[in-house]
């Protein structure tokens, strides 16, 4: 009796080809299990009534605008007035009792530039 293997052979990539693709094929890998962490509420504003207001004044020039109309047969008429001009208007800020300017305020509050602006003519 003869043994032949040629039709077991043949049969081979038929047989093992199923087995080697699910062989390949990945399994899905588990999620890291996530952890959420609530951060601590942390208050850096500071309350307004542990500050100071203070006011710092303008920076003003003085100038003086003399005009001069020629009036012939007559003496010319001339007028000179004194004006006040703003260089840097009033601000305002809050400090601590440390004398440190403070931007984190709690509450809302007036801060910066108060007054006529830049250039403006203050009254006299």
């Amino acid at each position: 009796m003869k043994l032949s293997f040629l039709p077991v052979l043949t049969l081979f990539p038929v047989l093992t080809l199923p087995i080697l693709v699910t062989a390949c094929a990945t399994a899905p890998k588990p999620l890291p299990q996530t952890t959420v962490i609530t951060p601590e509420i942390v208050k850096t504003c500071a309350p307004v009534s542990a500050l100071q207001r203070v006011v710092i004044p303008a920076e003003t020039k003085i100038q003086y605008a003399i005009t001069m109309i020629d009036n012939p047969p007559y003496d010319p008429i001339e007028s000179k007035v004194k004006q006040t001009r703003v260089v840097k208007p009033a601000q305002i800020i809050y400090v601590d009792t440390n004398g440190k300017e403070v931007l984190d305020i709690c509450e809302p509050v007036q801060l910066g530039a108060i007054g006529p602006g830049p250039g403006e003519l203050l009254p006299e």
